[in-house]
């Protein structure tokens, strides 16, 4: 198979830290340093490439769909590393139409893909356990056993030049970003139904998130805890309610803010674990929140997005009406503003100043047995490229309208 540009060697210079879930520094990974692309972000993106991804069942004779449960990692320039429920990883083109390379993981892929900046490589972590760093020819760097099912996205910590994963059981595991070696692996607190839970095994399902410290910031249960880049911990916040949203770091204030199921925003020091104060949003919170420029932008299952204002501790905002879609995450488009996905199905825009509303992508293409919704996180790259898959086996690229279309029409 054809393969993509070569990837820059290590610059060694550190990354910077990416402060939530689907941070653009842990989604998107450029090939080189550019000017950003002069694109219309505040106009509905289009469709422009899609791709039905299907594993043949050789015993029933049919096609049957593969679940794109995984957020990629965008290549701007290039494509995107995308990993899918039968276990395969593969880089696309920019348009879908051509597999660079696939590789078998063995097992299936729910977490989002992260990317290593620093060595322009990508790590993909499977429900059997296995993590597997890959260069942007599809080659095997490193491979480690984290031996617990992994379904939250791993963090990706810089400072300490460090990979953290929280696996399904209560553990949470450390692994050298360059080598793969494990550095440390701990028992994180259980549910507090864990003797008889049906489900309490399946924690933690929140993603870590990283400090410009090295440190990391681990949501399970009804806890928080902080990190030393060795394991040990650090500090321990018990909230008294689960918690299924990532944390997000406030790296410019020093805090971490953390939201419950039972619709509460907390806010507490990253450095003791001491609470600062709360917001109450209302409703029940799953999906994760992004921070963007004093604000911290988060959602209820009751179909609300509220923007909270951090240094006042209140809400600044709200966009009724514009729920999240259970589990996913909000982040953050080149030009600070936000995008998202409702709970129709569809990717959201909304301006970050004061939640007004941008955009609505739409996925109705006139196929037969199409369902347009759709079920991961958007990744958006600064070439004006948005990638976003479903449970369906549909992966589709959405373009940004450039300016100088609008030049060429004036």
């Amino acid at each position: 198979m054809k393969q993509p540009v070569s990837a820059v060697p290590d610059t060694g210079r550190q990354p910077a830290t990416p402060a939530s879930r689907h941070d653009p520094l842990k989604t998107v990974l450029p090939l080189r340093e550019e000017a950003p692309a002069a694109i219309r972000w505040d106009t509905e993106p289009a469709v422009c490439g899609y791709t039905r991804l299907l594993h043949h069942n050789e015993r029933l004779g049919t096609d049957i769909p593969v679940p794109v449960s995984a957020s990629p990692v965008a290549v701007p320039g290039a494509g995107a590393v995308v990993g899918t429920y039968d276990g395969l990883v593969r880089f696309h083109n920019r348009a879908l139409s051509r597999t660079y390379w696939q590789t078998a993981l063995g097992a299936p892929v729910y977490a989002s893909l992260v990317a290593d900046r620093r060595r322009q490589r990508v790590v993909a972590a499977t429900t059997a356990g296995r993590i597997v760093c890959l260069d942007l020819r599809g080659r095997t760097v490193w491979q480690a056993e984290a031996e617990t099912p992994v379904y939250a996205t791993p963090a990706v910590v810089p400072a300490a030049d460090l990979l953290v994963v929280a696996g399904f059981g209560s553990r949470c595991l450390g692994f050298d970003l360059a080598t793969g070696k494990r550095r440390f692996a701990r028992e994180l607190p259980a549910p507090w139904h864990a003797e008889d839970g049906s489900a309490a095994h399946r924690d933690p399902y929140a993603s870590p998130a990283a400090t410009t410290t090295g440190s990391t910031v681990v949501a399970c249960a009804e806890h928080v805890l902080a990190l030393a880049p060795d394991g040990s911990e650090r500090w321990r916040h018990e909230l008294g309610h689960s918690v299924r949203s990532s944390p997000v770091v406030l790296h410019d204030r020093g805090e971490v803010a953390v939201c419950s199921v039972d619709g509460r925003c907390l806010f507490l020091d990253l450095d003791t674990g001491k609470p600062l104060g709360q917001v109450d949003l209302g409703g029940k919170v799953i999906a994760s929140p992004v921070a963007a420029g004093g604000l911290l932008v988060a959602g209820t299952q009751h179909g609300r997005t509220v923007g909270i204002d951090v240094a006042r501790r209140a809400v600044a905002w709200g966009a009724p009406g514009y729920g999240p879609r259970e589990y996913t995450s909000y982040t953050l488009l080149p030009d600070g503003n936000l995008t998202f996905l409702s709970a129709r199905g569809n990717a959201v825009g909304l301006r970050r100043e004061d939640g007004h509303f941008l955009w609505e992508t739409s996925q109705v293409l006139g196929l037969a047995d199409h369902d347009p919704a759709l079920d991961t996180t958007p990744v958006v790259a600064g070439d004006g490229s948005m990638y976003c898959g479903s449970y369906t086996g549909m992966l589709y690229h959405f373009r940004f309208r450039p300016e100088e279309n609008d030049k060429e029409r004036s």
